[in-house]
């Protein structure tokens, strides 16, 4: 790999060729097997992007289950899905379709900063030549890109355009064609994941230089200003006037339990998926406190800008994360951690190359290892679990009256397959259960019957007189290095609601002598 290309100065130019043909052939053929080991899988809110995407097609805007909602942080991969559905009828092979066109893309913009980073920081031929396969070798083992890579989300697909809007906006030589496409991948970034905003806030500053170098004509400025503001401004207008605000309801439904740490999720995340970047901070923290006790001065104004924004974007999106106390998933900071990453290995290998070599293997041989153990057997539950599920929709769609509401938390599969009133007792679509979701079962089953639910999906009963008609035996899923919980099987149930709740049975006057 990187450690591979050290003979000598004649001979560097074919081997640094012949490592990354390799790296890019193992690359492929690694996202070929979990394209096909995935094949049966679809995130659960991906399937809430795909009820919005039918209701796009269908003209009814952004609704779902036939009601105009803001729950859909990514209305942009819901354009996406809805012009690959117009190209491909069936919506699954559409989606899975819009995957692989996502993650060429991805790796496509991954490489192209890491190309841009190399040329700038490392030394020549071969680690600078080695070093864009090196990186997408290294994306593409890691654990969290084998899990969302055909998932159905947009995760991997912001991260290359991250990578591609920052190489265009930091530019040595500008031009206006460059210019005018970095401002337009900077708009559509938050439209696509709405982290995205700070690094749209961030690259303001370079595009108004790249204007300033190029001596952009008023007609050239006005382009890329009305490129760079209007995507997010047309989306909030529309919010604005569709669903009364601007923030999707995801804001407060995905929060963290009120006492769980969100700074020890976030160290735990990337402590699994991204080590060396959990390394880098170390690293930098240990290397600042060296240099303030020996009084030597710092070179980081020597840092491209580029670096400078993979290091300041994060930061700030971790510190919105703690402070709106969200629950960090996997796939939030695979948004910006892949260009982090990149940036950190980047530098070692520029004053420590012979670490860096050493820390880049570790790091490859540490993401295959638990991709292999934990990704793969977690993805093939996913897999039974998107089985279970498509039952259990089908059950509701055939054998529940089509006039008697489900009230669910996981509300994707369900709803798109079953096409059943649902009442969301997550919050994403019903904000009304945000203030039930720390609370007793029996105070959201009675929150949910006052929407009009009948029946109830979960594990324990709802409420007393709930009747079971429907069992589902899905297996475990979670990341775990405890392997033999995946061949655990859990169980729950489609509960028939009482017809009267427990509550007004109870108050009423002949429950009392």
């Amino acid at each position: 790999m990187l450690a591979d290309a050290t003979s000598t100065q004649p001979q560097r130019p074919a081997a640094a060729n012949t490592a990354s043909a390799l790296m890019l052939a193992v690359s492929t053929l690694w996202c070929l097997y979990w394209f096909v080991h995935a094949r049966g899988y679809w995130e659960d809110d991906a399937y809430i992007h795909l009820e919005f995407a039918r209701s796009v097609a269908a003209g009814q805007g952004f609704a779902f289950n036939g009601h105009v909602v803001s729950g859909d942080t990514s209305p942009l991969w819901v354009l996406l899905l809805a012009a690959a559905h117009a190209i491909i009828p069936n919506w699954m092979i559409a989606g899975k379709a819009l995957t692989v066109a996502g993650a060429i893309f991805a790796l496509s913009g991954i490489s192209a900063f890491a190309r841009n980073l190399a040329s700038k920081l490392l030394p020549p031929p071969p680690i600078a030549s080695v070093f864009p396969t090196a990186m997408v070798l290294l994306v593409v083992a890691n654990p969290y890109s084998c899990y969302w890579l055909f998932s159905g989300m947009e995760s991997i697909t912001a991260a290359g355009l991250a990578c591609f809007a920052v190489v265009a906006a930091t530019r040595d030589r500008p031009t206006t064609k460059s210019f005018l496409i970095a401002c337009f991948f900077a708009g559509i970034a938050p439209i696509l994941r709405p982290e995205m905003i700070f690094l749209t806030a961030l690259l303001a500053l370079p595009l108004l230089e790249q204007s300033r170098r190029l001596r952009a004509s008023p007609l050239t400025f006005v382009a890329g200003l009305i490129l760079l503001i209007a995507p997010l401004a047309l989306w909030s207008m529309y919010s604005l006037h569709a669903f009364g605000h601007m923030l999707p309801n995801t804001n407060a439904a995905k929060r963290a339990m009120p006492g769980d740490s969100v700074l020890l999720r976030l160290a735990m995340t990337y402590s699994l998926g991204f080590p060396i970047i959990v390394c880098g901070l170390l690293a930098g923290i240990a290397i600042l406190a060296f240099r303030s006790n020996k009084s030597t001065p710092h070179n980081s104004s020597n840092l491209p800008f580029a670096c400078w924004i993979f290091i300041l974007w994060p930061s700030i999106a971790a510190i919105f994360y703690i402070v709106n106390h969200t629950y960090v998933q996997t796939r939030y900071i695979l948004v910006s951690a892949p260009g982090l990453m990149i940036v950190i290995l980047a530098l070692i290998l520029r004053s420590f190359p012979l670490a860096g070599r050493v820390l880049y293997l570790a790091a490859l041989v540490s993401a295959f290892g638990v991709s292999v153990v934990t990704v793969r057997p977690f993805l093939h539950n996913k897999t039974i679990s998107c089985q279970v599920n498509r039952d259990l929709a089908l059950f509701i769609h055939d054998r529940i009256p089509p006039d008697a509401p489900v009230a669910t938390y996981s509300i994707g599969e369900i709803a798109f397959l079953s096409q059943h009133p649902i009442v969301d007792t997550g919050g994403i679509t019903r904000p009304g259960a945000i203030p039930y979701l720390n609370a007793p079962l029996t105070e959201m089953t009675r929150w949910a019957r006052s929407q009009g639910a009948q029946y109830y999906i979960s594990s324990p009963q709802p409420e007393p007189g709930a009747v079971p008609v429907y069992t589902a035996n899905p297996p475990y899923v979670g990341w775990t290095f405890d392997t033999a919980l995946y061949g655990i099987r859990g169980e729950f149930y489609l509960w028939k609601l009482a017809t009267e709740s427990p509550q007004a049975a109870a108050d009423s006057p002949a429950a009392y002598p």
